[in-house]
């Protein structure tokens, strides 16, 4: 697993200067320079590098020391989720981004573009400086395509158009270039991501222990998801049957389990972020972020202080209230998801009242404006996943990126839109079998939009509180309709943050986003 390589994040972080415009502490400093001209010449040293990279991206997922997840920045502007905390007023960065009143010097979304860039910065390292002689040189090179192209998509998802480097700078004049055009972005990461599945080895084939590691349908699965993001529906169409035809994936059984350590690398697991607590932390830290657990788990569960007391009565234990399900969601899921899938992400008041909890609205220490008669399961914080010495800061749960479940629906939508019901009507099926369904009579002869209308659905359902629901909405241009406070022409992308444009001569204010 990730974490048998942990220690080679420090190693990485002192080859590798990182930034990208973005770290006025480094002063310019160039980016990329090795510490050595003799490193990244053996096998080993190229391994402790690109782990070094799963490195930078469990810190992305996990930015404990300033709460600036890039989870809760895909997250938090949806319409499933509302920010909750202890108040209104607890973390504003996470609160802004939750009621769209961000603005471009939000210091959340400043340390996400920064985390991104550390990614593009250590892979283009690894891509260009890695020795003609390292017997793994091809596969190295691949995983860092492809947490290249990784990075860049989640940033031109975000952001738009952003600066492309493929070469780390190694003069200040070369760290200051414009923003560049999302076509020509996007055209790159399809690039780094066919280039990696071309020579990446197929899940089965990893060794044991190593199943965590970027395989070839991991690439498939984001070029897929890149095309679909475009609306290349047939080339996405094509990709992600690709994946799905491999055999490598299977949906789980149990959907409660997807998101639990125990189903680390299982079969519905395509790209995911490990956690671990082998290292045993306690209070004292560290708190820079660098942590192996998984410190957003605590930050997520259900609040303590009084209120929401006996959680042990469903299996869970307190954490610190944020990532609160909307009533909206709470009521779709319980409706529509069926037993399984509503009983593995959320449980409303009545039921856990019922089930032995007690909830003091409005007496406990929560942010009860945004607490609207629902508890969220999926992601929350089970004793089980956790370990000693001190149980809130060692949770092991993984975040899962892309899942099979995701591909699934993801290639129904690129067949639907390229008028290939049939195709897609099978693919949702596998997706509600799993749920419990298995009448599929009101709606497996749609066709058109109104089959449509079922993906959407499917995807709320299936995917609630993992990041997804924000980026559909704006790219199916149905969030000004269903989220309060959205914006057209300005909320469809973050702004690019304040440091970035303070420090990229290339980069003026009039080239922000509109809006900002």
């Amino acid at each position: 697993m990730k974490a048998h390589f942990y220690k080679y994040f420090l190693i990485l972080a002192a080859l590798f200067l990182i930034g990208a415009c973005s770290d006025d502490e480094l002063n310019k400093t160039p980016i990329g320079r090795f510490a050595s001209e003799d490193y990244l010449t053996t096998d080993e040293e190229a391994m402790s590098a690109i782990i070094g990279v799963y490195d930078y991206l469990s810190v992305a997922y996990n930015n404990y020391a300033d709460w600036s997840s890039l989870f809760f920045a895909k997250l938090l502007p949806g319409d499933d989720v509302n920010a909750g905390g202890g108040s209104s007023a607890d973390q504003p960065k996470l609160q802004s981004l939750n009621t769209l009143t961000h603005e471009y010097d939000n210091p959340a979304l400043g340390d996400v573009w920064l985390a991104l860039y550390r990614i593009v910065s250590s892979s283009n390292g690894i891509i260009n400086n890695i020795g003609e002689n390292v017997t793994i040189r091809d596969q190295v090179i691949a995983e860092a395509k492809f947490f290249r192209a990784y990075a860049y998509f989640e940033l031109v998802t975000m952001f738009g158009a952003v600066p492309h480097y493929t070469v780390n700078p190694t003069t200040n004049a070369e760290s200051h270039i414009a923003r560049t055009p999302v076509a020509d972005v996007y055209r790159a990461i399809e690039q780094d991501l066919s280039e990696a599945a071309a020579v990446l080895p197929l899940k089965s084939q990893l060794p044991a222990g190593q199943k965590f590691r970027i395989a070839k349908g991991t690439a498939q699965s984001l070029l897929g998801k890149a095309l679909l993001y475009q609306g290349k529906y047939g080339p996405a169409h094509q990709m992600l049957q690709t994946v799905i035809s491999s055999g490598e994936y299977a949906l789980e059984s149990d959907f409660g389990t997807i998101w639990l350590k125990q189903g680390r690398a299982g079969s519905e697991t395509i790209f995911e972020v490990l956690y671990t607590s082998k290292n045993s932390h306690d209070w004292g830290g560290p708190w820079d972020g660098t942590a192996e657990s998984n410190f957003m788990i605590q930050l997520m569960g259900p609040r303590g202080d009084d209120s929401f007391v006996n959680l042990e009565a469903i299996g869970y234990t307190n954490g610190w209230g944020f990532n609160v399900p909307t009533g909206k969601f709470g009521q779709l899921l319980y409706n529509e998801a069926g037993a399984m899938r509503r009983g593995a992400s959320v449980i409303s008041e009545a039921d856990f009242v019922a089930a032995g909890g007690q909830v003091n609205n409005p007496s406990g220490n929560n942010n009860w404006a945004a607490y609207q008669g629902y508890i969220r399961l999926k992601y929350a914080t089970k004793p089980t996943e956790t370990g000693p010495p001190v149980p809130e800061v060692n949770y092991s749960t993984p975040f899962k990126i892309i899942r099979y479940a995701d591909v699934l629906l993801m290639a129904a939508e690129a067949y639907n839109k390229d008028s290939k019901d049939v195709e897609a009507v099978g693919l949702i099926k596998l997706v509600r079998e799993r749920a419990g369904f298995t009448d599929h009579a009101s709606w497996e002869n749609l066709t058109g939009n109104a089959l449509f209308e079922v993906i959407v659905k499917e995807r709320a359902l299936e995917l609630a509180f993992e990041g997804h629901r924000f980026w559909d909405l704006v790219r199916w241009g149905r969030a000004a309709q269903e989220i309060s406070g959205f914006v057209t022409n300005k909320h469809e992308l973050y702004p690019i943050p304040k440091r970035e444009i303070d420090l990229n001569t290339a980069i003026e204010l009039e080239d922000q986003n509109p809006g900002f």
